[in-house]
């Protein structure tokens, strides 16, 4: 006979090992269950009514018709993502005293940055992520790097016997992924119309790790996603982020021209020329620009300003200290909005600088600075100028079908046709191109590697084709150029190519007519 205590063991021995077996009997071999949505991706945002934050910020940006029509993959994050951002931003703003924002004020330009990311050309579903390394994807707009991969997770005590997550990316343009920012997936795979969407986990928060920084900065940074490479231009309405006083100092109320950036105080207009200009200038106020020069040495620096009057005075510094030789006085221009050059000679040492323009007497408006090097190679890592081709005329340093330069903007005598940039950014772009023309520029390649390489290009059609050479091999291939909607409404085409350390010969070859072309800059892969 079992006593009392026994039994009581017995029944528990009995529940733990039933236990056990429903246990691994539950296990089992997770597979996604493919989702479809009968209608557009917008449709599916519009239908779960959790994604309207991102609806107005798609809105915003412009890009609600491709939600509706474009074949994209879409990371969406949810309104409690904004919420979190949102709230975060604004408690630092009453720490500062500063009004709140919302999506509907914060700067346009970064809202477009940050809402890109979440957009990824062509359609990808989660098993084409599956590699080791997963996969490289790229952003509607900019041709920003972003990453997805694949994995499952572990469940009922079985390695990747659990749901499957996508871990979506942004690199940050490098390859260190300690340095990325993450967000995965709590959905993925749902199929609509046009595209797929996968939906990003509630806590994160929009804009990965840039959206306070980027609305709220309270230190100067760059306006765009990496400094201002020097030599190269600089278009002076594109002053770093961080607000009056932090990134620059505007005596004015508002922004009295309205023409970019209206939210901050720098007074900016379209110049009579084209492009964009910085006026209503007071004495005293200044603008400062992250610059990277690439290589130290003596450098010709040229102003382009428009004046009323005599004795307007500026000077730039360097990490505070002004800059020998950057103290410049400009003559009348005959106008506000009749536009030249005053050039100067400046020595300048190699690093990232945060670069200070000072308005010591101001009666002028601005355009941009332009820094060539010189009697050097134009140095890689860096911006190569396309305007700045090597000199020796037809034949030696350029190609060009007829003697005429049809824009007659700069290096007037000669073949190559070049005219005024004229949108933001400023600085020179070479038009009027033909069939068979090309252009030399000496480089110096500091480091043999691999070179993210991006092309600044307008069109108005889908023609263009061109490709670059080192000493006389092609290293890219054809690259065809996108109807951008102009000749001055620029894209970027991205590429990589591989470099040899020393001086070479780069050939920008043109191989089909149709479009205009500003610069190619080199970035190091890593």
């Amino acid at each position: 006979m079992l006593n009392i205590q026994q039994l009581l063991a017995l029944c528990i021995c009995v529940v733990l090992l039933y236990g056990g077996c429903k246990k691994d009997s539950g296990y089992y071999g997770y597979q996604n269950q493919l989702q479809e949505f009968d209608g557009t991706t917008y449709d599916f945002l519009k239908n779960e009514h959790q994604y309207d934050s991102f609806l107005l910020a798609v809105e915003r940006v412009h890009l609600t018709d491709t939600l509706k029509n474009g074949l994209y993959t879409v990371f969406a994050p949810t309104d409690a993502s904004f919420k979190q951002a949102i709230e975060n931003m604004n408690t630092l703003r009453t720490i500062q005293g500063r009004a709140h924002m919302y999506i509907n004020t914060v700067p346009y330009e970064q809202l477009d940055t940050l809402v890109c990311r979440y957009f990824v050309r062509d359609t990808f579903s989660s098993h084409v992520m599956t590699l080791q390394d997963g996969l490289g994807l790229t952003t509607i707009r900019y041709n920003y790097p972003m990453h997805g991969k694949f994995k499952r997770t572990d469940a009922e005590g079985h390695v990747s016997g659990g749901p499957g997550v996508i871990t979506y990316s942004d690199t940050k343009g490098v390859i260190y992924t300690n340095r990325w920012s993450n967000a995965t997936t709590v959905a993925l795979d749902i199929v609509t119309k046009n595209g797929y969407v996968n939906v990003l986990e509630k806590d994160h928060m929009f804009g990965f790790d840039e959206f306070i920084p980027r609305m709220n900065p309270t230190v100067s940074s760059p306006w765009n996603d990496y400094p201002f490479y020097i030599p190269g231009v600089v278009g002076l309405e594109q002053y770093n982020r961080g607000g009056n006083k932090v990134a620059y100092l505007d005596f004015s109320l508002n922004n009295q021209g309205g023409q970019y950036r209206p939210a901050d105080q720098v007074d900016i207009t379209t110049a009579g020329e084209g492009g964009l200009k910085v006026g209503w200038t007071e004495t005293g106020e200044w603008m400062d620009y992250t610059v990277e020069v690439t290589q130290t040495g003596e450098y010709d620096m040229t102003l382009r300003y428009g004046s009323g009057g005599d004795d307007g005075r500026v000077h730039l510094e360097m990490d505070g200290r002004p800059v020998v030789g950057s103290s410049v006085v400009m003559p009348g221009s005959g106008g506000y909005d009749n536009f030249r050059d005053i050039t100067t000679t400046v020595q300048l040492t190699a690093g990232r600088h945060l670069m200070k323009v000072y308005f010591d007497f101001a009666n002028f408006d601005l355009r941009f600075l332009k820094f060539v090097i010189k009697n050097a190679p134009m140095p890689i890592p860096g911006v190569i100028a396309l305007e700045d081709y090597d000199p020796g005329g037809e034949g030696v340093g350029y190609h060009d079908t007829n003697t005429r330069n049809e824009g007659n903007k700069y290096r007037q005598s000669e073949g190559i046709d070049i005219d005024f940039a004229k949108n933001e950014g400023g600085g020179y772009q070479v038009g009027w191109n033909s069939t068979g023309e090309w252009m030399n520029y000496t480089v110096n390649v500091k480091e043999t590697g691999s070179y993210n390489t991006f092309i600044l290009v307008g069109s108005e059609g889908t023609n263009g084709i061109f490709h670059l050479e080192f000493d006389g091999k092609d290293v890219t291939g054809q690259l065809k150029v996108p109807n951008t909607g102009g000749y001055h409404k620029r894209q970027t085409i991205a590429t990589s190519v591989f470099l040899t350390k020393g001086v070479h010969v780069m050939r920008f070859f043109v191989d089909h007519d149709g479009f205009d072309v500003k610069s190619v800059t080199f970035r190091p892969l890593n």
